[in-house]
């Protein structure tokens, strides 16, 4: 692992906020991920399909067969999420080219013993997969990354990630059960009571079953590899300082003494990784000093037993032996020991004499085909209600539901009178005389007001009451994709329309001379010029 060229940012995070950085990490790469889980978990539900119909009596077999090898599909996200994190892009169809390399290691506990209770897998995947640790090394590795709490947090997790695929799997055949159920009322466990009853022996029934589980399997498995593997990469670098790594990787010595110092940096850097990779982390020594609190829910901490030295290779040289022993000698200080802190409970103290008996509330028996009854026809109104609005709403996107003739045309846009009658005879020459007047607003809505005008009456701009003026300038673009308006009285008339935007919205002007050539451009299109051609 380069971490270097790590694509998170790394800092010391606690076991909730390393599961939280998973799926921000799964948000940034789940179209690689779900599509490598999905080519693998897809075909092996098709398979239990296929099973299912030609030995429906073993259905539950059958479903029960792609739960126990869901583990080994897991490790194609996690082969993908793995090289994304160090900057390594990679593509699902690599990552299912190289899931049958990626399989070894582990394999055969996922698969036998070890299934019904591997729920922490996600914390022991990365061991296998990505250390290629195997044996005695794997599960020393596994008990050193499970220490601090880590184990635990990824044995609820994993547990938490059931329960939610539980829940998906009855809230999609409950959502299913409401449109089955018959006439008399609404049942949405008619799905469920109906597989355990007599009418389960149906074909469909079952094959629906397995359906619901596999969708609710693909939404979390990625979920709970890519948590899994953050809390991973947050425990290691928490054994293993990468992030002071990082920063004796960006000290950068003089270069007239970096040749002398590189062997030395390196050596002390491998010496400080090793003696840190089976401590645990420092605890705050203020901490320490605190006494342990009593009563309910009280923390107790204390100095754990010296772990066991690790195996280290003979020094090669006085300076790597004096390296070694500084390095033990700051971590016999209590400033650096880590500490185990425990939490216990104690019974709390009450008063019996002083408890209040509650009088139970008789609640009526509820009429439930009555309420249910009532919740099926106001979903089916609500449902009815909404797609009419929709259609309303949009009615102009479909063609011919609406003549074009009944559609109020505009005589006003913005508040402006956009009708014939209401300019003068020469509109250019008009403006200019505003303009020199210093009514600049009203020059400006002349010009614009014209536009419209000549835009409706001449080529036909079809512009409705309440149309914005972003809305005629979308209808002038559309009619001139269809060929209905020139490309340069689509120009002026786009030119023109930035030109009122700008000065009744924003207060910017233009200039005299701009102005001018606003004008000359109307009248190469829309004035005396223009209408005599």
């Amino acid at each position: 692992m380069q971490i270097d060229h790590l694509q998170i940012e790394l800092r010391p995070r606690t076991n909730s906020q390393a599961l939280d950085l998973g799926f921000a990490l799964l948000r940034s790469h789940a179209g690689a991920a779900y599509k490598a889980y999905l080519a693998l978990w897809l075909p092996l539900v098709a398979g239990a399909a296929v099973l299912t119909w030609g030995f429906p009596h073993l259905a539950w077999c059958w479903a029960l067969l792609i739960w126990w090898c869901k583990p080994l599909l897991e490790r194609a996200p996690l082969y993908v999420l793995s090289r994304q994190v160090f900057g390594t892009t990679v593509t699902w169809q690599e990552a299912v080219r190289a899931w049958p390399r990626q399989l070894g290691g582990g394999w055969f506990r996922l698969l036998t013993w070890g299934r019904p209770f591997a729920h922490a897998r996600s914390l022991a995947q990365p061991v296998w997969q990505l250390e290629n640790a195997r044996g005695a090394v794997a599960s020393a590795r596994r008990r050193v990354l499970g220490r601090q709490g880590t184990l635990m947090t990824a044995f609820f997790f994993g547990f938490i990630c059931f329960v939610i695929e539980l829940m998906l799997v009855v809230g999609i055949i409950s959502f299913i059960g409401l449109f089955v159920s018959d006439s008399d009322g609404i049942n949405p466990f008619v799905l469920l009571v109906n597989l355990f009853s007599g009418d389960g022996d149906k074909f469909w029934l079952k094959l629906l079953m397995l359906a619901v589980y596999a969708t609710a399997t693909a939404i979390m498995a990625p979920i709970y590899t890519a948590c899994g593997f953050t809390l991973y990469l947050n425990r290691r670098a928490s054994l293993e300082a990468w992030d002071l790594e990082l920063q004796l990787r960006q000290i950068a010595p003089p270069a007239a003494t970096r040749a002398h110092t590189r062997g030395a940096a390196a050596m002390l850097l491998a010496c400080l990784m090793v003696a840190m990779l089976g401590s645990p982390p420092p605890a705050n020594a203020a901490d320490a000093a605190l006494p342990a609190a009593t009563g309910r829910g009280a923390d107790s901490c204390r100095i754990p037993a010296p772990a066991d030295p690790l195996t280290r290779t003979a020094a090669s040289n006085e300076q790597q032996a004096r390296a070694r022993r500084e390095v033990d000698a700051l971590y016999a200080t209590r400033e650096v020991h880590g500490w185990i802190c425990t939490q216990s409970w104690t019974l709390k103290e009450f008063n019996l004499d002083k408890k209040k008996t509650k009088t139970p509330e008789i609640t009526p028996p509820l009429k439930f085909d009555t309420l249910a009854s009532i919740l099926k026809v106001t979903f089916i109104a609500a449902a009815i209600g909404l797609v009419a609005w929709l259609m309303y709403r949009y009615r102009d996107k479909f063609g011919g539901w609406r003549p074009r003739s009944t559609l109020a045309r505009a005589t006003e846009v913005g508040g402006l009178d956009i009708r014939a009658e209401s300019l003068p005879d020469d509109i250019t020459a008009t403006v200019r005389a505003l303009w020199a007047q210093g009514q600049r607003r009203g020059a400006l809505a002349l010009l614009y007001r014209a536009t419209l005008s000549r835009l409706v009456s001449d080529d036909g701009l079809l512009l409705t009451q309440g149309n914005t003026e972003g809305d005629c300038l979308r209808l002038a673009h559309r009619a001139a994709q269809e060929a209905r308006l020139g490309a340069g009285r689509l120009q002026v008339a786009t030119a023109t329309t930035a030109m009122w935007l700008d000065a009744a919205y924003a207060g910017r002007w233009l200039d005299s001379a701009l102005l001018e050539q606003r004008c000359t451009e109307w009248d190469a299109q829309f004035g005396p010029a223009r209408s005599a051609a």
